[in-house]
């Protein structure tokens, strides 16, 4: 009932700032801005990318640290707490440079900066699965897979202990909630926006409807054959 409620809250904060933005004659003029937009994504992009990389390199020299103790325990909470920022910031830039490059051909921007967003999208890609063979260097006793195995998420969640499951499990179920409300905001945003700006989004919003239905029908058949 808990998600059913988080849905409904969804909605009710997606209808009151769709209604608030059209009460006040709010009109998106995305198309004026949308060079700026882009560039203003790819440098967010390259930022990131360079952030990604610099925390990579922190990690590896911290690899070669000889500690013990609670410097061991401190230092292992360091490299655990940078790695999780490394994969926020590279979750980041990929969304960023899909976004930009999304922009840029559908407002058939100049073919340099679609290019130029296609190559920082294939870097955040390889970055990712550098940033995975990085957490073997930190975790060497474990027997981490591949991060081009099929069955990564699988593998990785069958060696993880009790206490790393149910710190994923708090992670992951919360996400879901929110994922649901903002999912259920974002449609009566584009409906609203569609009846008043007279901008059709009935593409998208049975796009988003379709994606609610499948992750929790996913989520739900998973938890009900167990």
């Amino acid at each position: 009932m808990k998600t059913v409620y988080k849905m409904l809250f969804g909605a009710l904060i997606g209808f009151l700032g769709a209604y608030c933005l059209l009460a006040s004659e709010f009109e998106m003029t995305l198309l004026g801005l949308a060079f700026e937009a882009t560039l203003v994504m790819t440098g967010l992009t390259l930022i990131l990318i360079i952030y990604c990389f610099m925390a990579i390199s922190r990690i590896k020299k911290r690899v070669s640290l000889s500690l013990s103790g609670d410097e061991e325990d401190e230092l292992e909470s360091r490299q655990y707490h940078t790695f999780t920022d490394l994969t926020l910031a590279n979750s980041i830039s990929t969304i960023l440079s899909i976004v930009a490059i999304g922009i840029a051909i559908v407002t058939e921007q100049h073919l340099w900066l679609i290019i130029v967003n296609v190559a920082l999208l294939a870097i955040t890609i390889v970055c990712s699965y550098v940033a995975i063979s990085v957490l073997k260097l930190v975790y060497p006793d474990r027997n981490l897979p591949s991060p081009s195995d099929k069955d990564y998420g699988k593998k990785l969640l069958a060696i993880s202990d009790e206490g790393e499951k149910h710190v994923m499990l708090e992670g992951l179920f919360s996400t879901y909630q929110m994922m649901n409300m903002l999912l259920t905001s974002a449609m009566f945003i584009l409906i609203l926006y569609s009846i008043g700006a007279n901008h059709s989004q009935l593409f998208s919003i049975i796009l988003i409807g379709i994606v609610l239905i499948i992750l929790n029908a996913h989520y739900m058949l998973k938890i009900r054959n167990r």
